[in-house]
């Protein structure tokens, strides 16, 4: 991880940035991130100008879910990523690495939930369980694999979630990653989505979406998750009380009556961390 991208909100830039009109696909949301965010950022300004830029629930998991990516990979550079670790369903087989007649090092199986799977330039891909996991970071254009796009499901619809399928993907050197902080990983998706949300609140005009981000966005981007979890309760306490009392307002978010869920999904996951 690269302390200097912890500091806190970059102000100037937060009232610079143009919020435009619905963005209903992912390509148009991808290009307005990409456009509008430099690549040296730090992360909490990633995280809530990314749900600035957003108009709908799927773009502030997609905001806040890249901000999870570099916390864990330590990615430098505006290209998407998608950590593919989940296997095994609709029966497909997991991902398993095979030396080819050449001795080349080759990935065969399937990878299923794939992020923002349309837009997205290079995979993370985990190979193994726990202790024992490798991850390989692979671009897209790599030859040996395709990604499947299946029909949108009934939450967070605009964003697809694919299914990446590996048939003698050669690995080559530079790939393989450093033992990333994996178990890490939950909070820090939970922390920079919730993050990306208060962008969101700020950009439907709620000026307590800015404050609430101000007040907790560098204690809750701590890199040892023990040193950022009481942040993040209290950071939430805030935000719920923010929602109670705006209800109004968060509800006529595009999508809010069922992706509602992503914020009560990792409230849930931060309250029982909290308590363990």
């Amino acid at each position: 991880m690269n302390q200097e991208r912890l500091k806190g909100l970059d102000l100037n830039l937060i009232e610079a940035v143009l919020t435009t009109a619905a963005m209903p696909d992912e390509q148009s949301y991808y290009d307005t991130w990409q456009s509008s965010l430099p690549a040296s950022v730090d992360l909490a300004t990633l995280a809530f100008v990314g749900g600035m830029l957003a108009d709908r629930m799927a773009w502030v998991f997609s905001a806040g879910y890249q901000v999870a990516m570099r916390r864990v990979f330590s990615i430098r550079s505006n290209r998407w990523a998608a950590f593919c670790a989940s296997e095994g369903a609709q029966g497909r087989p997991g991902v398993t690495i095979e030396t080819s007649s050449m001795g080349e090092h080759c990935l065969y199986g399937a990878k299923t939930w794939v992020a923002a799977a349309s837009v997205i330039d290079d995979l993370i891909v985990m190979v193994g369980k726990s202790h024992s996991a490798s991850f390989y970071q692979i671009p897209r254009d790599r030859a040996g694999l395709t990604i499947e796009i299946p029909a949108k499901d009934e939450f967070l619809p605009e964003m697809s979630k694919g299914v990446v399928l590996f048939d003698g993907l050669v690995l080559v050197d530079g790939d393989r990653l450093e033992a990333p902080m994996i178990k890490s990983f939950p909070l820090y998706e939970a922390g920079s989505i919730l993050l990306a949300f208060t962008g969101l609140l700020y950009r439907h005009g709620l000026s307590e979406g800015l404050a609430v981000a101000k007040a907790y966005a560098v204690d809750m981007m701590q890199v040892d998750i023990s040193d950022s979890l009481a942040a993040l309760n209290a950071f939430l306490t805030e935000l719920e009380m923010i929602m109670l009392e705006r209800a109004d307002v968060v509800a006529n978010i595009e999508g809010w009556a069922t992706d509602y869920r992503l914020v009560e999904m990792y409230s849930r996951l931060i309250k029982r961390k909290s308590r363990s």
